[in-house]
């Protein structure tokens, strides 16, 4: 029955470390999280085969803490940075793939059009650049004839569309009443009685 006990202090505390390592899903997640998160899973199934659950939980805290530590750390310096997480590689420059940095991610052409089509990109000319980010995913800039319209720029249309309309319109009274002149009207008396 204890060891019942153990197996849910060791899973319970193994859930508040992988809430203090921070929300992201598996998708989201650099490499050192990934191997962090791998490493506190493969501790806890150790440890409930085991008898030691201080040593257990010493060994979750201390992955944790390596990892707010390096966390940190990459908040602070750009060179930590780029060695623990990454960074952006380029793979699109002004509607042109660059094949060197595929190479580099051991990624194909059909490979980067399937993400492309996962984002709604149907043209390579579409696109101003895109990168891989440290996450694996896709990140792009439309070019100007590619991006949707704004709600702003939708709304900036309409009220220039409506300016002019009046203005034709405005124009198209002034003239029919130029073209036709002032009119008189006149009201006939009927005869009085008497």
């Amino acid at each position: 029955m204890n060891y019942i006990w153990e197996a849910i202090i060791i899973l319970f505390a193994g859930f508040c470390l992988f809430r203090i390592a921070g929300k992201k899903t598996v998708s989201e997640m650099t490499g050192l999280e990934t191997i962090t998160i791998l490493a506190i899973a493969s501790t806890t199934g150790h440890a409930i085969s085991e008898q030691s659950l201080i040593k257990t939980i010493i060994a979750l805290s201390s992955l944790v803490g390596l990892l707010l530590l390096i966390q940190f750390l990459t908040l602070k310096f750009n060179k930590i940075e780029k060695l623990f997480i990454g960074e952006a590689t380029p793979v699109i420059q002004d509607g042109r793939i660059l094949y060197n940095n595929l190479k580099k991610l051991r990624m194909t052409n059909v490979q980067l059009e399937a993400r492309m089509r996962e984002k709604g990109i149907s043209s390579i000319t579409d696109i101003e650049s895109a990168s891989i980010e440290v996450t694996g995913e896709l990140g792009y800039e439309l070019t100007k004839k590619a991006k949707p319209v704004t709600l702003e720029e939708l709304e900036q249309i309409m009220t220039q569309l409506q300016s002019n309309i009046l203005q034709q319109l405005t124009a198209n009274e002034l003239g029919k009443s130029v073209q036709n002149g002032p009119t008189d009207i006149t009201v006939e008396k009927s005869p009085q009685k008497s």
